[in-house]
């Protein structure tokens, strides 16, 4: 284990997604649960200020602002320690870099920040292991934007689709350029797909099904499988990936004239569920670390400026 510096401080990015927490290199799901005393099983659990929180058993809901409830932030000490472990770290001056879906970083960037720096003396704990983050200070980026800062000049018109499980965030880019009216934040995330599969298996055997049964064929398609569930799954996330199609469409997606980046988790059902993988004009990023990345290159940047 390294030995903390006062001296140095490191940048740490999190992608806060519904579905998933992700930094450079740690990914896990979303879910919290509170409760008063150590939980009996689960080892994955923070504690912080004397309450304990279950990580990642689920998804969180879907909610129109990051800041509504604590979660987001117990989530981030969670993703804090899953850095620091990976780097050999306990204790660290951490400057932490985040960012929100495209449309809000203008309306709810400043909120989010003060959210995550309410506190700059950071003691909790993390799977039974004490950590301590002396916060430097936060900075807030463009979501999507923010995977594909390091591809190069982007020549030509490009669209930037990135695809996560409670929203979907679109932006036109011209010649390396964002266009600004371009930014769209729209409600239609994977979850709506994975709603819909759960309601239509639930429908024939009168089940509840958990998510993580339907996930795989999300992210690896049918495989071939002519199963009546497989036949279902292909059918519903069929329809979801060409509902993703046309409103790219209206969003300005011209195919054969418009690049096509997409990142986040929906890219899974465009690459299984539609032909846009055998397009030459479209590229799928699949690092699902991408945003986090990102992140942190560009708050280097802005710090040496």
């Amino acid at each position: 284990m390294q030995k903390f510096n006062t001296n140095t401080k490191i940048i740490i990015g999190v992608d806060h997604g519904y579905g998933n927490m992700k930094t450079a290199h740690r990914i896990f799901k979303t879910g919290v649960e509170c409760m008063d005393g150590e939980p009996i099983v689960s080892k994955n659990f923070v504690k912080y200020k004397e309450k304990f929180y279950v990580i990642g058993e689920s998804h969180l809901v879907y909610q129109g602002n990051k800041t509504e409830s604590e979660d987001f932030y117990i989530l981030t000490l969670a993703a804090l320690a899953e850095e620091l472990k990976f780097r050999g770290l306990h204790e660290a001056n951490v400057i932490l870099a985040a960012g929100l879906p495209l449309a809000w970083v203008k309306s709810q960037g400043a909120d989010f920040k003060k959210y995550l720096l309410k506190e700059q003396e950071l003691h909790f704990e993390f799977r039974r292991e004490r950590f301590h983050v002396h916060l430097c200070g936060v900075e807030i980026f463009p979501q999507g934007f923010a995977a594909i800062v390091n591809l190069g000049a982007m020549s030509g018109m490009n669209m930037l689709a990135d695809i996560g499980n409670g929203t979907m965030n679109v932006m036109q880019i011209i010649d390396g350029k964002p266009l600004e009216k371009s930014l769209v934040t729209d409600k239609f995330g994977v979850g709506i797909c994975m709603k819909e599969m759960q309601k239509e298996f639930s429908n024939g055997n009168g089940e509840y099904i958990p998510e993580m049964l339907i996930e795989p064929l999300l992210r690896n398609g049918t495989q071939g499988r002519t199963d009546d569930t497989a036949v279902k799954a292909k059918r519903i996330a069929g329809q979801y990936a060409e509902n993703i199609r046309k409103r790219l469409v209206d969003y300005g997606y011209k195919e054969g004239l418009v690049h096509l980046y997409v990142i986040g988790g929906g890219g899974c059902l465009l690459r299984n569920y539609t032909d846009l993988l055998d397009k030459a004009e479209v590229t799928f990023i699949t690092d699902i670390c991408a945003n986090a990345k990102g992140y942190e290159i560009l708050a280097e940047k802005k710090v040496h400026r």
